[in-house]
């Protein structure tokens, strides 16, 4: 009977999911590399879809006048957006490095009317 109907064999191919998200992944890094060539590395942005994972970083200037970047990780978890940021800011060739605490995103609606809901932690304790 076995050699009538042998087994299917197996597949070891990417699941459908997994092959949307690296596509996704794939089509935001190219949209990151654009922007940071059309903005003179002003803007770049780097996905990764399978770890849920985002960076996102805003900013230049001159180090003799006055510089300023913003460069921030997002981690997608749980229909939220939990972002660490970075400022770093230099006036006429002084720089000041500022991390702002962990903040967290979260879509919400008051009233029937579409809400952004940041949340910032001031007190954290990990057990």
């Amino acid at each position: 009977m076995d050699h009538l109907w042998p087994a299917v064999p197996a597949d070891h191919a990417l699941s459908l999911e997994d092959q949307i998200t690296d596509h996704l992944t794939d089509l935001g890094n190219l949209l990151g590399n654009h922007l940071d060539l059309l903005s003179h590395d002003m803007i770049g942005i780097r996905v990764d879809g399978r770890a849920n994972h985002a960076r996102l970083r805003v900013g230049g200037g001159n180090v003799h006048y006055l510089t300023l970047r913003v460069d921030s990780d997002w981690l997608f978890a749980d229909g939220k957006a939990r972002v660490a940021t970075k400022l770093d800011l230099g006036i006429a060739g002084h720089e000041v490095e500022l991390k702002l605490p962990p903040m967290e995103m979260s879509e919400d609606s008051y009233h029937g009317t579409q809400l952004v809901q940041v949340n910032v932690p001031l007190l954290e304790r990990k057990f």
